[in-house]
């Protein structure tokens, strides 16, 4: 790919950086509808810095799995770097970032280290081939002389940083192919290492979606139905307008929400309104029902992955037979960290933080409702605090954050 130099420097933002390389995802992701014009930028790079800094950028979000150091080391390993200068980046939202099989940027189904294992390898073989050249040229020798170790490019007593060569070698044509390290090579996959988010998390400068934070910002908490099937009658907003930072109650798809200038002020506004629902469809489910459709279904056949030999005619034909029920309670699918999301709207442009797993879905939703274009959505993915935080388009967040120069749908 031919890289601008505007889409260059918004790369490498906030960084000293002399070496950026990236590569594709296959055909049938970058099929995905408008994935070129949406977002000029590559699915993946690798980020050396003159200050010896290697910044891995990734389309898998971390949530708790890993991601945030297992993905680096791909990289690492292949690209021979010092592991202490590594540091990865959650990659833009934008359609060429797409799952190779869903076609959407999105984390889920334990599919990261399955789909990214080679290609990140690549990645990092490639980024170090173009720095071994970049030193072989300086030196006069032949690239198959030079070997790399911990960062640093080497040829009997003569050695470079990745640093002082990233320059030149962004000047090089990557090579098409490269070969990559047999597992009986590998010094850093496969090793145990102290995950590279551990130290912010147990700091606390680890910034999650409810860390943001900017002037003007308002938060919007959400009263919801008290049961699945129930839906707003009516509403009393005056004790909750009457207490200090309440700005506004307005009621939304599925609810009623309290707009304040924080978060507490939103959360004591919330709880002194009075709100009337009606009964859930079909009467509500309880525990007693809930258990008993299950014994139903468990009666019944279920969908055939793969079929070998008769079990029903195994089971009747055993001399001996054990039977067991096990149960566990309904649990929620909740994450440690509330659900949240935060919004800037700037006349046609809009600006998001929130942690989610299904960028794409996101992107798209607030476009639609701003009546803009993907384009115009700045998705930005801060650490998450368990799966399933999600945005409004699939995961309706108990808490908004809001700037805006002009009024959103449903903020009036």
């Amino acid at each position: 790919m031919t890289v601008t130099r505007r889409d260059f420097l918004r790369t490498t933002a906030g960084s000293v950086a002399a070496l950026v390389l990236s590569f594709y995802v296959p055909a049938r992701a970058r099929a995905a509808p408008d994935a070129e014009t949406l977002h000029p930028m590559p699915n993946a790079f690798v980020r050396i810095g003159a200050d010896e800094s290697v910044t891995v950028q990734l389309t898998r979000v971390e949530m708790g799995q890993g991601n945030w150091t297992g993905l680096a080391m791909l990289i690492a390993e292949e690209l021979d770097c010092d592991w202490s200068k590594v540091r990865p980046e959650h990659a833009p939202a934008a359609p060429v970032y797409a799952h190779p099989l869903l076609n959407i940027q999105m984390t889920g189904g334990s599919s990261g280290m399955k789909y990214e294992f080679d290609r990140y390898r690549k990645v990092g073989a490639t980024a170090r081939e173009m720095l071994v050249r970049a030193a072989a040229s300086r030196w006069s020798v032949s690239p198959a002389a030079c070997r790399t170790e911990n960062g640093v490019v080497l040829h009997g007593e003569d050695r470079l940083t990745y640093g002082e060569l990233a320059a030149d070698a962004m000047e090089l044509t990557p090579a098409e192919e490269v070969a990559l390290k047999e597992p009986r090579d590998w010094r850093l996959i496969g090793t145990k290492v102290r995950r590279l988010d551990t130290p912010e998390k147990i700091t606390g400068k680890a910034q999650f979606g409810m860390d943001v934070s900017f002037p003007g910002l308002r938060t919007a908490v959400v009263l919801r139905p008290p049961a699945f099937g129930s839906r707003l009658v009516r509403f009393d907003a005056a004790a909750a307008l009457r207490v200090p930072g309440v700005e506004q109650v307005v009621p939304t798809a599925n609810g009623v929400a309290v707009v304040a200038a924080h978060f507490w002020a939103a959360k004591l506004g919330r709880d002194a309104l009075h709100v009337e629902w009606t009964p859930p469809d079909g009467g509500g489910v309880d525990t007693v029902e809930l258990l008993a459709d299950f014994h139903a279904m468990a009666r019944t056949r279920g969908t055939t992955a793969v079929e070998v030999g008769n079990v029903d005619a195994g089971v009747a034909a055993a001399e001996t037979r054990f039977e067991a029920e096990y149960e566990v309670p309904y649990l929620a699918h909740a994450p440690m960290e509330p659900l949240n999301c935060t919004v800037k709207i700037e006349d046609d442009r809009c600006e998001i933080w929130t942690g989610t797993q299904l960028q794409t879905l996101d992107q798209s939703a607030a476009a639609s409702l701003l009546g803009t274009a993907p384009d115009k959505v700045v998705l930005h993915t801060p650490f998450l605090g368990g799966a399933s935080v999600g945005a409004a388009s699939s995961r309706r967040p108990s808490s908004q954050r809001l700037s805006s120069s002009r009024r959103p749908p449903g903020f009036r």
